[in-house]
């Protein structure tokens, strides 16, 4: 229909399933289709009489059914209605069961928005790598009323020059304080007289997330200030080694759907509450395609290690020096005869790291997930006296402890038992 001139519609192929049946026109030019709705025949009143007078009995009895139970008059259980008081095509609510519940809460998203927003700033910066010079940007959030601005590592990294842009459309020079590359985080700092008024973000408690809760983004992606997108948390608990040069995977991820662009690194994942639950920090690609998958670093994270990034200079986690690989990934067979069949594989131990001080054994026939076995690795399956069965797990207890601190790892090696104290030292990318 165009413009409602006319009833008929020009088309050259069939029309979708569960369209109405449709004749050719007796006139008028090829192609043209005309709706050919079908009417009740009037040559049977005695049946259409009966129909007429079953439905109004029906529905004279429901009415005298309820007024006699002193109920009132309830909605018509054929003729749902619904609320006056919703509005918009994501906030319907219907009045009965069948018509489900709303996708969200517009007001709970829009009052979150106006409240966390202000608190939300574009990061711009300029890159200096070698002698090429170019811009980046990302997005972050204040943390506190002296200027500190939580930011993922990644979108300061060779920073040569960094500003920020405030809610009012202000811009702010910056500076960066601490960075963890390993926990894809870095807080960068402004003047605070100049950011007095902004009220700077709530960080929740995220090992109380569950996967279907509402997330919230803020950010900039593809430099569209203050966007929002809203989903679920998808999952938690999540691990991925895209921080790490040398292989240390970052735990403790937060998945969602909300979706996230370029440009939305460092920016808020948020709860219901306002809260922040996660610092966005990647996108799952897949075919060169976004799938719907993002990661932020959860805000426990943030917490632990918070008050060192609010110091210069690069932050590390503590290091055990060695390599290794979860026997769960392995086939069967491989793994037939070690004596277990969960926990680390150690493949690699780093040459004079923590790991070869406390005589811990590799398998230099291995290869970093190719290639058989050989067996004459050491396997962790404990570290103080707590079971270990894949390398997240340890590298999740180690990220609790401080560079200096000995732990007892447990082993299987040749079939056996045995324990062993390794000190931890600072994070040294040349093995891992």
């Amino acid at each position: 229909l165009q413009g409602g001139r006319s009833n008929r519609v020009t088309t050259r192929t069939p029309l979708p399933y569960g369209q109405p049946v449709f004749r050719r026109a007796s006139s008028g030019p090829p192609h043209t289709l005309v709706s050919e709705r079908q009417t009740p025949s009037s040559n049977r009143p005695a049946l259409m009489m009966l129909l007429v007078g079953l439905t109004l009995g029906f529905g004279l009895s429901w009415l005298l059914f309820n007024l006699t139970l002193g109920s009132g008059l309830p909605p018509f259980p054929f003729n749902a209605r619904a609320d006056t008081e919703a509005s918009g095509p994501f906030n319907t609510r219907v009045g009965t069961e069948a018509s489900g519940p709303p996708l969200y809460d517009e007001a709970v998203v829009k009052a979150i928005f106006d409240r966390a927003a202000p608190g939300v700033v574009e990061v711009r910066t300029v890159l200096q790598v070698n002698r090429r010079i170019g811009e980046g940007s990302g997005s972050g959030f204040f943390v506190d009323d002296r200027g500190h601005i939580v930011t993922n590592s990644h979108v300061v990294d060779d920073a040569s020059d960094i500003t920020v842009r405030l809610h009012d459309g202000r811009w702010l020079s910056a500076i960066k304080l601490g960075n963890s590359p390993h926990d894809d985080l870095a807080v960068l700092r402004v003047d605070p007289d100049e950011v007095r008024s902004i009220q700077p973000l709530t960080l929740a408690d995220s090992d109380r997330v569950s996967p279907g809760q509402m997330a919230i983004a803020i950010g900039t992606p593809f430099d569209n200030f203050n966007s929002v997108t809203v989903g679920v948390v998808s999952g938690v608990g999540r691990s991925n080694s895209f921080a790490f040069d040398a292989g240390r995977p970052i735990t403790g991820l937060i998945q969602t759907d909300a979706l996230l662009n370029p440009g939305s690194s460092g920016g808020p994942l948020l709860n219901s509450a306002g809260e922040v639950i996660g610092v966005n920090s990647a996108i799952r690609i897949q075919s060169g395609l976004q799938i719907g998958v993002g990661f932020a670093v959860s805000s426990n994270t943030v917490s632990q290690i918070l008050e060192k990034l609010k110091e210069p200079g690069e932050f590390r986690r503590p290091w055990m020096g060695f390599r290794g690989m979860d026997l769960e990934d392995l086939p069967p067979d491989e793994v037939d005869g070690l004596g277990t069949d969960t926990g680390i594989y150690v493949t690699n131990v780093c040459e004079g790291g923590p790991a070869q001080s406390a005589g811990i054994r590799d398998d230099y026939l291995s290869m970093w997930g190719y290639g058989r076995i050989s067996g004459r690795g050491d396997i962790i399956v404990g570290v103080d006296e707590e079971q270990v069965d894949v390398m997240v797990d340890l590298i999740s207890y180690i990220n609790t402890l401080e560079v200096g601190d000995t732990i007892q790892l447990s082993l299987v090696r040749n079939g056996e038992r045995t324990d062993v104290a390794i000190t931890l030292d600072e994070w040294e990318e040349r093995c891992g």
